[in-house]
């Protein structure tokens, strides 16, 4: 796109620190991808569980905010746009975008001080039940960005009649070294979504356990980690998982993956997942739950699936089943590796989703 107007964007973020964000990982690849007319700053609200005081730090490109997790951030809106209001004046075709349903409200706020554009961000699938005729939070967004599909029948519910864009996230395609390749004869799985409980890492455990009983293999796992999370490692030391804990390089977290031999997913809800698009992308078969976002991301035939239950639990004996199934046929593995990452280079590049976005961005500004 050669338009080189001057178009200044403000991203919006609230984040709980304990776990992997894909919203900083949208905002980095934007980031990367943008042409240098592009310019980004950030104000990110970030929730820290035990911390008694807040803080504020402001960069050239961000203005951090730590507080307590039950702070309730929308009271420090009215310092942030005295903070800001100055520098907000002197930006030009300055678009606010709001990337977390609970701060939209500084996005509206800060349009009541200055001229601006404003975008709601989808970053998950909301529960259309938990709705119940609320008003959509976005309703006064000039544009709503939906990361796929999956959201629109939560859109419908809470009434929504703003303009919404469907962009899917996306990554750099990456350059995968066969020196990266395990020589050993362990079956290795990759768990790359975090331990937060509707990632549903514990719901596969017991699944690990009955593979684990016939089949030499390890489960690495990637992500942020609470208490939960870990007495759910502590009591089952004794299975073959490897926690590697929070990697947020691109080049470490490419080392994983290239270690694995399949990708595992079991969230009960999911829209558009870095860890979904990473999979894709490097080549892995994958199992996963039926989660409308990972089942719209992975398609009928890119990856073996698992069925939830009303109360979005899932039966262990048939994830355990295909895991093995994984592990013994190769044409399967082949087969499902293959078809993700057509499904990679055909809709989550990273190219595309910045081209869209950019789009967009000059769309709104017309």
């Amino acid at each position: 796109m050669t338009n080189n107007k001057i178009i200044n964007i403000i991203e919006i973020d609230s984040r709980d620190t304990r776990y992997q964000t894909g919203i900083a990982r949208y905002m980095n690849i934007l980031c990367d991808n943008m042409p240098k007319n592009v310019f980004i700053f950030r104000i990110i609200f970030y929730r820290t569980p035990d911390l008694k005081n807040l803080s504020m730090e402001m960069k050239d490109d961000e203005l951090s905010i730590i507080h307590p997790c039950n702070f309730s951030a929308q009271n420090l809106y009215p310092a942030i746009i005295a903070m800001l209001e100055a520098r907000f004046r002197q930006m030009t075709n300055l678009i606010v975008k709001s990337n977390c349903l609970g701060v939209e409200g500084l996005a509206y706020a800060i349009r009541s001080h200055v001229f601006c554009r404003t975008v709601g961000v989808l970053h998950c699938v909301p529960n259309t039940i938990s709705a119940n005729g609320r008003q959509n939070p976005l309703f006064g967004m000039d544009h709503i960005i939906s990361v796929c599909e999956s959201t629109l029948p939560w859109l419908q519910s809470v009434g929504n009649t703003r303009p919404v864009s469907i962009i899917y996230n996306g990554i750099n395609r990456p350059t995968i070294s066969k020196a990266g390749a395990n020589n050993d004869d362990t079956f290795r799985f990759i768990f790359a979504n975090g331990m937060a409980p509707h990632k549903g890492f514990a719901k596969i455990v017991p699944a690990i356990r009955r593979v684990a009983a016939h089949h030499k293999i390890e489960v690495l796992v990637l992500g942020g980690c609470d208490d939960t999370g870990r007495k759910i490692l502590d009591d089952n030391k004794d299975l073959p998982i490897k926690y590697v804990g929070l990697v947020t390089n691109d080049s470490e977290i490419g080392k994983y993956y290239q270690q694995a031999d399949c990708a595992l997913f079991a969230s009960c809800s999911e829209a558009c997942s870095f860890a979904g698009i990473e999979a894709m992308a490097y080549n892995l078969p994958i199992i996963s739950t039926n989660a409308p976002g990972l089942y719209e991301m992975f398609g009928p035939q890119g990856a073996l699936y698992v069925a939830m239950d009303g109360n979005r639990d899932i039966n262990a004996d048939e994830y355990a089943a295909n895991m093995i199934k994984i592990i013994e046929n190769k044409r399967l593995r082949t087969k499902l590796a293959v078809t993700a990452y057509a499904r990679y280079l055909q809709r989550y590049t990273a190219k595309k989703m910045a081209g869209n976005t950019l789009k967009l961005y000059y769309d709104l500004l017309k």
